[in-house]
């Protein structure tokens, strides 16, 4: 049974079982926890307590869970949306104090390939498992959100733009034209998306498009992000910006979106092109994991993919909560979770 958070058209979107195979996707979740190699700590339990709240609608011990007692994949219903959010959600857990273990990632290959599901992420965070670095950053790349960034880009202005704009990220080039646009954003009201969006950027200290180091255009939606859903770029806010960004998009690279900055804050794997602070177990942290997946639940409900060709411009200059209002943002403290 779907919950009122389902959004058609949204494929990383949160679906809530019935109580036999919610039990049951728990049960197999904590035994992922258990097979790797610190067992079950804090920051799985900080997940299975959140998905508890926001996916599942049963309240067990899950602590003596164990591979040699799992249930039959008939247990697990036959709901392919069901199956590929909790192999999805065992990949998750996989990765949550650092690298994935082997026994975890077989244990995961063996419920996705009996449910019929495949997910590309499977195989990605295999290599990960065996230290094969290299392949699974080239695996994880080639499906990721930054096609989008670029294929935006290309939208944009073609080849010519794409390839501006990645030496301008390098600090190669700099394009004054474009800086000047969003610098002069600054003179906008300051309840207007457009001011937030300056406010945001500079007062992280990220460089505005056009600017050695800055985005290209077509990422920029990434920091819109952040700026309507409310969080900022720490690395906890980066999870939680990811998990709404994965909530809205439509595009296959929706679960990539938020495994990249899963990856990079929790697992201690950095993606990024530039240094990021290490810290496996970070969404162990009281109250993120939680966090995490509302922000998920959040994005679902927004109604358009922010991803695929929002024009922001055409909003720049008007009230950030009418922008919310418009895009069907949630409050950060409305109620989302599953009854």
């Amino acid at each position: 049974m779907s919950t009122d958070l389902e959004l058609l058209g949204s494929r990383m979107h949160i679906v809530s079982p019935n109580t036999e195979v919610s039990d049951a996707h728990l049960k197999l979740l904590a035994a992922v926890a258990q097979a790797g190699t610190t067992g079950m700590v804090t920051p799985q339990r900080a997940i299975l307590d959140a998905l508890q709240k926001v996916v599942y609608r049963v309240k067990i011990n899950l602590e003596c869970e164990s591979t040699a007692a799992m249930p039959s994949l008939d247990a697990l219903g036959d709901k392919p949306e069901e199956g590929r959010q909790l192999v999805r959600l065992m990949l998750v857990m996989a990765i949550a104090d650092g690298l994935p273990g082997q026994e975890q990632m077989q244990l995961t290959k063996r419920i996705a390939q009996g449910l019929g599901v495949d997910e590309p992420a499977v195989g990605v965070l295999e290599q990960l498992s065996r230290n094969r670095h290299l392949r699974f950053r080239a695996g994880f790349m080639r499906r990721s959100h930054i096609r989008n960034y670029f294929a935006n880009t290309y939208r944009l202005g073609g080849a010519k733009a794409v390839i501006k704009g990645i030496l301008v990220f390098r600090g190669v080039l700099q394009d004054a034209a474009m800086s000047a646009r969003y610098h002069g954003l600054r003179g906008l009201p300051s309840d207007t998306l457009g001011r937030c969006f300056h406010d945001h950027c500079a007062g992280a200290g990220i460089a505005f498009p056009g600017e050695k180091s800055g985005f290209p255009e077509g990422a920029v939606y990434h920091d819109f992000t952040h700026v309507l859903a409310g969080y900022d770029t720490s690395p906890e806010g980066e999870m939680k910006a990811a998990a709404f960004q994965a909530g809205y998009t439509r595009g296959d690279w929706d679960f990539f979106t938020l495994l990249f900055a899963l990856v990079i804050h929790t697992a201690g794997v950095n993606l990024a092109p530039f240094p990021m602070p290490r810290l496996p177990g970070r969404i162990g942290q009281p109250g993120l994991a939680l966090e995490v997946f509302k922000a998920l639940a959040r994005g679902n409900r927004v109604n358009r993919d922010l991803g695929e060709s929002w024009d922001f411009w055409q909003v720049i200059d008007q009230p950030i909560e009418e922008v919310r209002k418009k895009l069907a943002v949630p409050p950060r403290d409305e109620p989302l979770l599953a009854a």
